[in-house]
């Protein structure tokens, strides 16, 4: 509608005007972003200290109102620990998956770190070791997932699989801390070829929403 010939513009990284096409491309960025999140926590017995069972799904979209003005902002980073949050340049959102490096199960050599859709399924069973003001309990988890930089490509059969352990501690006046092993199963970018996700240890600190 504003007569600009996105198609064309800030389309060559070695121009030496290409600074100033995504100045004009990204004047104003439009964008709709649609999620959902959903948590189940089921007890396997009655017993004050049992198996709990914890199921995850998560799906995320980020589109665009024309196709050739897609937003560098608000895209997805996913992969490894998820506890970055939101990145303070792009204002990315930082999805975890263990098994695999951070950012590695967005990242292609072509299209580099955005991605605009994704998915994630968990599957957690853990074990409380000590409760009350001070919480211990162990978890075995199994995960899968993926990313994509072309929406029309979101497939939720195609997944990065990982299986892994772990353990929790609450502190009061410190808050959740841990660390899982996992390990992935499926081959993602590692800067130089693809290869699995192999063995990984994560630290984890503070709740994930």
């Amino acid at each position: 509608f504003d007569h600009k010939d996105y198609k064309n513009l800030a389309t060559n990284a070695n121009s030496p005007t290409y600074s100033q096409e995504q100045q004009e491309k990204y004047r104003w960025i439009e964008y709709h972003k649609w999620k959902f999140k959903a948590k189940t926590y089921t007890a396997l017995n009655s017993a004050q200290k049992c198996f709990v069972l914890m199921t995850r799904v998560e799906l995320g979209l980020l589109g665009a109102y024309n196709k050739y003005k897609k937003s560098p902002f608000e895209t997805y980073y996913v992969g490894g620990d998820g506890m970055s949050g939101y990145s303070s340049y792009y204002g990315e959102e930082t999805i975890g998956l263990r098994g695999y490096e951070n950012g590695s199960v967005s990242y292609s050599p072509t299209t580099g770190y955005y991605a605009y859709a994704y998915d994630r399924f968990s599957l957690e069973l853990r074990y409380p070791f000590l409760l009350g003001n001070t919480t211990i309990y162990g978890l075995t988890f199994v995960e899968a997932g993926n990313a994509w930089y072309d929406t029309k490509k979101f497939n939720p059969f195609s997944m990065k699989r990982s299986a892994g352990v772990g353990v929790r501690i609450f502190l009061p006046m410190v808050g959740l801390m841990g660390i899982d092993w996992a390990y992935g199963f499926d081959n993602v970018w590692n800067g130089s070829s693809y290869k699995k996700g192999g063995s990984q240890f994560h630290f984890i600190l503070g709740q994930e929403f």
